[in-house]
């Protein structure tokens, strides 16, 4: 049987040091495969929606796991009817990550999150060249109260990404250690999942 994931690029680091764990510890007896898409495609919903549709119809699997959040496209429930891919009931790549504790912090502070992916790809995202306001982008940044960089530990992450992250937003910048248990757990349920029923 072969699952694959179709997911967006912000997944990558998290993404394929789970896989590896799995692959080593022969936790399915299946192939897994991924086919990312990239970040950029959330500055346009209509790129978005022919994107995955797309490769979702070119993608040869017995099985595909949209790795999205279920609110990154609203209309991810009646497009997707067809092709009926397993999908993530998460909100989004951070509560994918961080689980009840994206709550926690939601209920005591204004926060914009980062994932390593997130401090590596940001520029592919607001980049001007896809139709992005920089100016508006800026004056966005100034309803939070604090950005939280939530360390997967899979990248290194040094004091210089940091600092250019923070002087393009001027909000600060706050770094909570954490790793990969909820996200391979979620990644394991979908598997799980697509999995049920196979010979």
């Amino acid at each position: 049987m072969k699952i694959c994931f179709l997911a967006c690029s912000i997944y990558q680091p998290e993404l394929e040091a789970v896989l590896a764990q799995i692959r080593r510890d022969r936790v399915f007896d299946c192939e897994l495969a991924v086919t990312y898409l990239p970040l950029r495609l959330h500055v346009n919903l209509k790129n978005l929606k022919e994107a995955v549709l797309t490769a979702l119809d070119e993608t040869i699997a017995d099985k595909i796991i949209l790795l999205y959040g279920s609110k990154c496209h609203p209309e991810f429930g009646e497009f997707l009817k067809d092709h009926q891919p397993v999908r993530f009931a998460e909100s989004n790549c951070i509560e994918l990550i961080l689980g009840e504790r994206m709550h926690e912090i939601d209920n005591s502070s204004k926060t914009f999150y980062l994932t390593p992916g997130w401090l590596m790809k940001w520029r592919e995202l607001f980049d001007r060249g896809w139709g992005i306001d920089e100016v508006e982008l800026r004056q966005s940044f100034g309803y939070y109260d604090k950005i939280l960089l939530f360390d997967t530990g899979v990248s290194e992450i040094t004091d210089e990404m940091i600092l250019e992250f923070f002087e393009y937003t001027r909000v600060p910048i706050e770094v909570e250690q954490g790793g990969l248990d909820v996200f391979k757990s979620n990644i394991l349920a979908a598997i799980r999942t697509a999995t049920a029923g196979s010979a």
